[in-house]
């Protein structure tokens, strides 16, 4: 059976540097610009006797790689004064924090069942990616809270298409195991990302406060209703 597509194949191969025909660039690759760049388990040639499980083993060594990522900045984004001063930002990163922890264990225990393995790191290959909307608030003022929660959301947006991905891959080729685990950290990271929704208006207008700025009251509740009416009238639309 030809496997699936592979999880990179959400975006455009070539925008990151891959090119040719027969090219089939797995998550690892991205941002790399056609530099070394991480890669697990990708012993096995293409096209062998097991590409069904070789597939899957890629998969979720793609998917172990992305949640170390993501765990990397978050204990120094929880270390940093400037989150202390915000009660929601705390709660959601330390929820994230745990899920992050829970999410790489599960996926090492399902690589291991899988019979793959990892490989030792050469160079994130998502730092890029992830980091490319990191001057547009930057250049405007000092907004390290807001910033990191837009980053944490950034990363888990990949995180769930990617999950999406492997549980349509996973079910497509019969696995219900890493089905479920990857229905189930999609469930945890879908949960999160509508917190960042809730809190991000009053850690922005905080951040406006604090710069000296006169904010309009009740402007965070506004902002809240209107976001959550957005993706409410939206999601109906596409059903």
């Amino acid at each position: 059976m030809t496997p699936g597509l592979r999880l990179a194949e959400a975006s455009n191969p070539s925008a990151y540097g891959v090119t040719g025909a027969g090219t089939s660039p797995c998550m690892s690759d991205l941002g790399t610009d056609n530099q070394q760049s991480i890669r697990y388990d990708s012993s096995a040639a293409e096209g062998s006797g097991e590409n069904e499980r070789h597939s899957l083993q890629t998969y979720v060594s793609d998917m172990l790689a992305l949640e170390r990522h993501i765990a990397q900045p978050l204990k120094r984004q929880l270390e940093m004064d400037d989150t202390a001063n915000y009660t929601a930002a705390i709660t959601v990163i330390s929820s994230l924090e745990s899920l992050t922890d829970s999410h790489v264990t599960a996926l090492e225990q399902c690589l291991e069942q899988l019979g793959g393995h990892e490989a030792s790191p050469v160079k994130s290959a998502f730092s890029s990616l992830l980091g490319f909307g990191a001057a547009a608030v930057d250049s405007v003022r000092k907004t390290k809270v807001s910033k990191n929660l837009r980053d944490d959301y950034t990363a888990l947006s990949l995180a769930s298409i990617s999950y999406t991905m492997l549980h349509a891959t996973s079910a497509g080729l019969g696995d219900t195991t890493v089905a479920d685990l990857a229905k189930r950290h999609l469930a945890d990271y879908a949960r999160v990302i509508m917190q960042i929704n809730q809190v991000i208006p009053d850690v922005v207008l905080q951040e406006l406060r604090d710069d000296g700025e006169a904010v309009q009251t009740g402007a965070a509740e506004l902002i809240r209703e209107q976001t959550n009416e957005i993706w409410k009238s939206q999601a109906e639309v596409t059903h």
